[in-house]
């Protein structure tokens, strides 16, 4: 099975979601010349980064106009969404940083809270927002999808947990600051060959703040920690072809996985 995906880069306005979705049909409008079975967006692409306004942003899921713009898009393209990330609320709970995952047909498959809230030189996600239970893998026509955003990079316990429950490759999306891009390439890249499976990363460009910047660099990597489609720093739609039967013979060849030990055990010093 070979899986096409389309995946966003953008610089986010921000606290403004109306010009944000323009801004992605515009993008997809210019550049989805071919039909894509999966389209990936970045971590809070509809707000920007700002931990301190999260709040005000807010919207209840299934009355939010993210929800509603992300199942005309995947009815438009027929393409299962990725979603990339947004500030929202269930049920009147506290507020979360949230993707969304439908199906061709706009149906929402699952949905995944950042497990992982970022906490770095006085930036305190966890200050304004509720970390998630668990991860989520998201089981849909082209395969089973770890899902993960940004920080949760940083955590390969959660990455081989989706390894070891079947997903058929990861995404990640993120608002990666442009001073960090180097570790962001080799954790992904690790996190590819470990797991023995595609990564795909899709970032925010463009800034953060007057002194910070994000990455820009979204790529995707196949299983062995080649990037096999990249972008730079600009706005743009980067396409991709994952090769699932491939990936699956050379697991076959190199049984990593099947060789990893059920437990790991320190012996005693003698």
């Amino acid at each position: 099975m070979k899986v096409k995906l389309f995946l966003v880069q953008l610089e986010a306005a921000a606290g403004d979601i109306d010009k944000n979705t323009d801004k992605v049909s515009s993008l997809l409008e210019k550049n989805a010349h071919e039909n894509a079975d999966l389209i990936v967006l970045p971590e809070l692409w509809t707000i920007g980064w700002d931990c301190a306004n999260f709040n005000r942003y807010s919207e209840e899921l299934f009355d939010s106009k993210i929800y509603k713009f992300l199942k005309e898009l995947a009815k438009k393209y027929n393409a299962n969404i990725i979603g990339g990330s947004s500030i929202l609320r269930k049920n009147g709970e506290k507020d979360r940083n949230t993707c969304i995952i439908l199906d061709r047909q706009g149906n929402i498959i699952n949905t995944y809270d950042k497990y992982h809230l970022f906490s770095h030189r006085g930036e305190a996600e966890g200050r304004y927002l509720q970390e998630g239970d668990g991860g989520v893998i998201a089981h849909t026509d082209i395969g089973n999808i770890g899902i993960s955003i940004c920080y949760d990079i940083r955590f390969p316990e959660l990455f081989r947990l989706y390894a070891f429950n079947g997903a058929d490759f990861i995404v990640n999306m993120a608002a990666w600051p442009k001073s960090f891009v180097d570790e962001y390439v080799t954790l992904s890249k690790a996190r590819a060959i470990e797991n023995q499976l595609y990564f795909v990363s899709a970032c925010l460009t463009g800034k953060i703040n007057e002194s910070f910047f994000f990455s820009g660099n979204s790529f995707v990597a196949d299983y062995k920690g080649r990037i096999i489609a990249s972008a730079q720093e600009e706005e743009k739609v980067l396409s991709a072809v994952l090769d699932i039967d491939e990936m699956n013979n050379y697991r076959l060849q190199m049984p990593i996985l099947k060789d990893t030990k059920s437990s790991y055990k320190l012996l005693e010093k003698k």
